[in-house]
């Protein structure tokens, strides 16, 4: 067997060694996302944090789809929020910081609207304990928006 025979040889098996990696971590990623939806969290939301660090403060932002929202075209979008007053909320806080020093960071994706409340809400208590500032509005039966700071 010469030297260029065996190169490609070779070459074919790492090539299939290579499909075979793929087709396990698709099985696996399928299999993840069976699970998930016999589970009931399985949707087509995702839950994202946005932290201004200049002033410490944080917004916890669901929306539907799985791209990240483009902070600066926000404010003229028509909310993907499945809350109007989150989403007015958001926008009035960018405003304020005139769209400078935010940090975006995506937590979860691809949830059903259950989870992703869920997942949001714990977040929030996360930061609250930390003693962080939340920006997220707070509905109450007096007021339709208030802002917990």
């Amino acid at each position: 067997m010469g030297r260029h025979q065996r190169q490609a040889k070779s070459a074919g098996a790492h090539e299939a060694e290579a499909r075979g990696k793929i087709e396990r971590l698709k099985a696996l990623r399928l299999n993840d996302e069976a699970a998930r939806q016999a589970a009931g969290i399985w949707g087509e939301m995702t839950v994202g944090e946005i932290a201004h660090a200049p002033s410490g403060q944080v917004f916890v932002y669901s929306w539907k789809g799985r791209q990240q929202p483009d902070l600066e075209k926000l404010p003229a979008r028509r909310p993907t929020a499945k809350n109007a007053v989150e989403h007015a909320g958001l926008v009035a806080w960018l405003q304020e910081h005139k769209m400078a020093g935010f940090e975006f960071t995506l937590l979860g994706w691809n949830l059903s609207e259950v989870e992703a409340a869920r997942m949001k809400q714990a977040r929030i208590a996360e930061h609250r304990q930390a003693g962080r500032a939340i920006r997220n509005p707070v509905e109450d039966s007096a007021s339709p928006a208030r802002v917990a700071v």
